[in-house]
C-alpha cells in the first residue's frame, strides 16, 4: 500500500484531490497521514522509494478560503518535458516544469495537485463575476481558453504522469482497468418540435429568412396541425430513433425532462399529458433512463428545485437519479449542493455551451466538492463533452465535414484515455441541412 504524507495546511482540500486521483481515478488504495514538518506530497513506496511533489499552493495562504481571489488564479503557463509525460509537454499551472532525480527519489517540482483541483473543482467560475446574459460562466473567460486548453482533459494528463512515475518506481502496481464508455443525452427542451403556435411561428421564420429553407418552413403548417392528432410526423418525436440508435452501439438513452411552469426560457410542457404518458412509458419499456432537466430558474432555489424534482419523480414512476440543468445554467458550488442535496447520484451539465471539450479538465466522472463549506459531496459530475448546438448555434459551422471532424476528434481523445464521452443531442434538432436523422446514425457509429 501507497503512504502519503501531506502538511496538514488546507487538509481537506488536500484529501479530496488525493482520492481522486488516487483512488476514484487509479484505483490504488493509500494511507494517508498528516506532518507539520512537511511542506510537500511525499509519496512513500513499498520497496522504500519515494516520489516527492512541492506543494507551491497551498503552502503561501495563511486561512483555508483565501485562496479563492482572482490574484491566486494561474497567470502563466508552463510545460513539463519529461520521460513520464502521456504524450505532449505537460501543463503545469503552478510550481516549475522541472524533475529531479536519484536512485531512491524522484522530486517533481510541477503541482500537479492544486492543478487538478483548480480543473475539478471549477473555483475559477466563483470568482468570475463577468457572466454571460443567461447568467453563465464565459468560455472566453476561461483559464481553458486563455491557454488553448480546452480540446486537452489536462487533468487526465495529469494521472497518466502520476501513473508513469508510480510504475516505473514499482512495477507491482496495479491500476484500476477502465474502458472507453458513450454516455448518449438528449436535453428535452420540447417533446416535439411543433408543439406550440410559437414554436411554429419560429420555425416557419427561422427556415424562411435564415435557411432560405421554403420546403421546410411550408411543411411545418400541416405538420402542426396533424399533431393534435397524431404527432408521428413530427420530427421531433424523435424517441425511438434515439432509442434504436443508442442499443446499436450497446448503450442506454438518457432523456432529461423539464417540468416547471411556463417561462420567458421554459417551455412549460406538461407531463401529465397524455403525449408524454406515453413517451415515459416508451422508454421505460425499452429500459431507458429518464433524468431531470432543472428548469431555469431553479438554479439556486433548493425548494423550487425539490418540488419540480419530486414531482416528476411522481409523473415518470421513476427515481431519478441524474441529469442537466436547462440552458447549461449552473453556479458552482451552489448547484451541485442542491443536486447532492435532492439526493440525485450524477450531474452531467459541465461542459461549455461555446465549444466542445474538457470544462472540467477530465472525461472521467468523479466526486464533487463544495470549496466553501469545503466538504467531498456524494454527487458526482460527469461533464459535458460535446453538445450540436455548441457547433451548429454557436460556432455557425454549418458542414457535415465540419461537425464530423470535430466529433471525431474529441472522440479520439476520450477513447486515448479510456473516458466517458458524454454527447447532448436535442430530440427535436432535425429540421437543418445537414442535422438529419439519417446524419445522426453515422455520428453514433463515430461514437462508438
Amino acid at each position: 500500500m501507497l503512504k502519503i504524507s501531506i502538511s496538514p495546511k488546507n487538509l481537506s482540500e488536500k484529501k479530496y484531490i488525493i482520492d481522486v486521483l488516487f483512488n476514484e481515478f487509479l484505483g490504488l488504495e493509500y494511507q494517508l497521514e498528516t506532518n507539520l514538518e512537511n511542506n510537500e506530497y511525499v509519496i512513500s513506496l513499498s520497496n522504500q522509494k519515494k516520489i516527492i511533489f512541492y506543494d507551491f499552493f497551498w503552502n503561501q495562504f495563511i486561512n483555508e478560503l483565501d485562496y479563492l481571489s482572482n490574484k491566486n488564479l494561474p497567470d502563466t503557463l508552463k510545460f513539463l518535458i519529461s520521460e513520464y509525460n502521456p504524450d505532449k509537454e505537460l501543463p503545469v499551472l503552478y510550481g516549475n516544469p522541472v524533475i529531479n532525480k536519484n536512485e531512491n527519489e524522484i522530486m517533481i517540482e510541477a503541482d500537479i495537485f492544486s492543478g487538478a483541483f483548480f480543473f475539478l473543482t471549477r473555483w475559477e467560475e466563483y470568482i468570475d463575476k463577468d457572466k454571460d446574459n443567461h447568467g453563465r460562466f464565459k468560455y472566453e473567460n476561461s483559464f481553458a481558453k486563455k491557454f488553448n486548453l480546452v480540446h486537452r482533459p489536462v487533468v487526465n494528463e495529469y494521472v497518466e504522469f502520476l501513473w508513469n512515475i508510480l510504475k516505473k518506481s514499482d512495477p507491482s502496481l496495479k491500476r484500476k482497468i477502465r474502458q472507453y464508455t458513450p454516455v448518449i443525452t438528449h436535453d428535452i427542451d420540447a417533446p416535439l418540435r411543433l408543439l406550440d403556435l410559437r414554436m411554429l411561428r419560429n420555425s416557419f421564420f427561422r427556415n424562411l429568412i435564415k435557411r432560405k429553407n421554403f420546403t421546410n418552413a411550408f411543411r411545418d403548417i400541416p405538420v402542426y396541425f396533424v399533431n393534435k392528432f397524431n404527432p408521428s410526423f413530427d420530427l421531433g418525436n424523435s424517441y425511438d430513433l434515439l432509442m434504436d440508435a443508442s442499443e446499436s452501439i450497446g448503450v442506454k438513452s438518457n432523456f432529461f425532462f423539464i417540468n416547471s411552469i411556463k417561462t420567458k426560457f421554459d417551455p412549460g410542457y406538461k407531463n401529465k399529458s397524455d403525449l408524454l404518458q406515453k413517451i415515459f412509458k416508451r422508454i421505460k419499456e425499452r429500459e431507458h433512463i429518464i433524468g431531470i432537466h432543472s428548469s431555469y430558474y431553479s438554479l439556486e432555489d433548493n425548494l423550487k428545485w425539490k418540488n419540480e424534482y419530486e414531482e416528476l419523480c411522481e409523473l415518470t414512476g421513476v427515481k431519478i437519479k441524474n441529469g442537466r440543468h436547462h440552458y447549461l445554467r449552473f453556479n458552482v458550488p451552489f448547484t451541485w449542493q442542491i443536486w447532492n442535496d435532492n439526493g440525485l447520484e450524477k450531474d452531467h451539465t459541465l461542459g461549455f455551451a461555446e465549444i466542445e471539450g474538457f470544462r472540467c479538465g477530465t472525461c472521467y466522472s468523479y466526486s464533487v466538492y463544495n470549496f466553501l463549506t469545503r466538504q467531498k459531496l456524494r454527487l458526482k459530475e460527469s461533464p459535458l463533452i460535446f453538445m450540436e448546438v455548441s457547433v451548429t448555434e454557436y460556432q455557425k459551422l454549418d458542414q457535415p465535414e465540419q461537425f464530423e471532424n470535430k466529433l471525431k476528434a474529441i472522440v479520439n481523445t476520450v477513447k486515448k484515455y479510456n473516458g466517458e464521452f458524454v454527447f447532448l443531442y436535442h430530440n427535436s434538432f432535425f429540421d437543418t441541412k445537414f442535422l438529419t436523422q439519417k446524419r445522426y446514425w453515422d455520428w453514433i457509429n463515430i461514437i462508438k
